[in-house]
Parts: C-alpha cells; sequence; structure tokens
C-alpha cells in the first residue's frame, strides 16, 4: 500500500478559513489528518466537505493540534475549512491518503 502526502496551510480570518484540496489519487483512502495552529492554545473546529457540497466530517472544539487517524473515502476535489478558531493564524495541513 503506497502513502501519499498532501501539505498546505490554512491563513484564519475573522476565525475562519478554507482550501480547496484535490485527493492525489482517484480513488483513495484519508488515512491521517494533522493540522497544527500557530500557537498551541488556540481552540478551532475542522470539517471535511466532499465535491457535492456535503459535510463528511467535522472535528470540533481542538486546541493547538489536531491529529485524527481517519478511514474516509477521498476522490476528487473536497475543501478543508477552520472555523471558530480563537486567533487569527496560519494553520498548517499535513495529510495522508492511501490507495
Amino acid at each position: 500500500m503506497k502513502g501519499h502526502e498532501v501539505k498546505t496551510t490554512i491563513t484564519a480570518v475573522s476565525g475562519a478559513g478554507s482550501v480547496n484540496i484535490n485527493a492525489p489519487l482517484s480513488y483513495g483512502i484519508l488515512k491521517h489528518i494533522f493540522i497544527s495552529a500557530a500557537t498551541n492554545t488556540t481552540t478551532f473546529d475542522v470539517s471535511l466537505t466532499d465535491k457535492y457540497d456535503n459535510v463528511t466530517t467535522e472535528y470540533d472544539d481542538n486546541t493547538g493540534v489536531l491529529s485524527e487517524l481517519t478511514e474516509n473515502m477521498s476522490y476528487g476535489n473536497w475543501t478543508m475549512s477552520i472555523s471558530s478558531a480563537s486567533v487569527d493564524e496560519v494553520f498548517n495541513i499535513h495529510l495522508v491518503f492511501t490507495e
């Protein structure tokens, strides 16, 4: 099983921001989501929205870092959103997909 990584950033403005992700595989599984805020006391919510505008996953009330193992099917373009951020800052995103 081969892994594929995607690294990007989201800059929160007024507590929110988003980035479009093009999955590196035609069809695959999102296995790991790692999001780190610039400061370890920043609180934030995360949501994933598929290409049909369905919110498929939500992670609420995170502080500093979200590190989540998942089994989300992933295909095409989708959106990762940060909301309710307690500080406007840069969030580093690291995603791992498998075939």
